[in-house]
């Protein structure tokens, strides 16, 4: 059952979903969804959410409408009851130590719920504009947008020369692929050794059976992003593949 609606951000929402106790004892941090966001004929298949953060017996998700099914979730009010399935796929090893969170656009959707877990250091934000980029309360934030209306003027990229990256043990990486490969192949060795990203692909069952969520894997073959990820070591994925495919 829905139990909270906000839109965050203009065409960003927040919902809280009413969950089981064995459903909140699974859902690690980086783990999934798949949402039946209407009981009608379409959409046909469920739509994949990051779990963002739970709380007592609920749990939240944050999404952009980008299309119709997002949209028909958007218009769902609270107290609307939708068939979830989840947690699904495999989350984040949680290294001790100090970690840095690098967040492009949506990909800081599931932040809220690593940051409750780990030892957050430092966090990097990206988006095209301030309207679409996420903030989480209470972290050492750098933000960055494409046109300089919050934060610095440019590129995620462009704040990397000033990360000390000896500082860390462990490193979260999520957004657009693009953004993604830019950002690994900028690291030195050591930090791409404890990266992990999470990735984001279309998907129709959400547990390893209709592979069409294929992840271009590192010396050839594929890894399936709902069973074997959503996230995986960064030095598991062919970037250069892996490019282009969403």
């Amino acid at each position: 059952m829905i139990i909270g609606k906000e839109e965050i951000l203009p065409g960003i929402f927040k919902f809280e979903f009413k969950v089981s106790s064995s459903f909140i004892a699974e859902a690690e941090p980086g783990r999934f969804i798949q949402l039946e966001v209407s009981h009608g004929p379409f959409p046909v298949t469920r739509r994949p959410f990051t779990i963002s953060s739970t709380y007592g017996k609920s749990v939240e998700i944050i999404f952009e409408v980008v299309g119709r099914g997002t949209e028909v979730l958007a218009e769902t009010d609270v107290g609307r009851s939708l068939r979830l399935l989840g947690p699904l796929g495999r989350g984040y090893l949680l290294n001790p130590g100090k970690w840095l969170l690098i967040g492009g656009g949506l990909g800081a959707a599931g932040f809220p719920g690593l940051t409750a877990k780990i030892d957050s250091g430092l966090l990097l934000l990206g988006a095209a504009s301030r309207d679409k980029l996420l903030t989480i309360p209470g972290l050492e934030t750098v933000a960055i947008t494409e046109d300089g209306s919050s934060g610095r003027k440019g590129l995620i990229t462009d704040l990397l020369g000033s990360v000390r990256w000896d500082s860390f043990s462990g490193i979260a990486l999520c957004g657009p692929v693009p953004m993604m490969k830019a950002v690994f192949e900028m690291m030195p060795f050591p930090a791409q050794a404890i990266t992990q990203v999470s990735a984001e692909a279309r998907m129709g069952c959400g547990w390893g059976v209709c592979e069409g969520c294929s992840v271009p894997k590192a010396g050839g073959g594929f890894l399936k992003c709902c069973s074997d990820g959503p996230v995986f070591q960064a030095e598991s994925i062919d970037w250069e593949r892996c490019e282009g495919i969403h």
